[in-house]
């Protein structure tokens, strides 16, 4: 584990990233778009166990309900995992929870899952992964060999519309 520590007289800053450790994001994770009325936007979510041979997968993803709506109650999943037991859209809480699993503990990288989103006007719209490391209540990419948590660095989504 590699500890970063930056200090100044306005603020203490530490940070912890595991080297070779998982990460999430979104694709595409940024964009500048037009507004329009009714017009809805494909993201997809991206796992990479950085070559290690994961179990599955823990997504949760917060949004803000009243500048944006999610389609449907659920994800369209990819063939990525074999199941699926969590699978859901809450527009009401602004969060989507998703969680993948594989009987064959295998390296990941590729989209898990897609989502369609719509502007409720013009503005910022930001999905953001539910991630504090070490924590085992957000998202987690789950190892095979050790059974932790080697998710290390999430990049969330911003959407602009003009």
């Amino acid at each position: 584990v590699l500890t970063v520590t930056s200090r100044n007289s306005n603020q203490n800053l530490s940070t912890k990233a595991t080297l070779e450790s998982g990460s999430l994001s979104f694709s595409p994770s940024t964009g500048d778009y037009t507004f329009a009325v009714g017009t809805s936007y494909p993201v997809g979510i991206l796992v990479d166990s950085s070559g290690k041979n994961i179990d599955g997968v823990d997504v949760v993803i917060n949004f803000d309900p009243a500048k944006v709506r999610v389609e449907g109650t659920n994800l369209s999943t990819t063939t990525i995992f074999e199941q699926y037991p969590l699978n859901s859209v809450d527009n009401v809480k602004g969060v989507i929870k998703l969680s993948g699993g594989t009987f064959t503990a295998k390296p990941i990288t590729g989209i898990v899952a897609t989502f369609r989103f719509q502007p409720l006007s013009k503005g910022e719209v930001n999905f953001s992964f539910s991630f504090t490391p070490g924590a085992t209540t957000d998202s987690n990419i789950a190892d095979n060999a050790t059974a932790k948590d080697i998710l290390g660095k999430v990049e969330n989504g911003r959407y602009f519309f003009r």
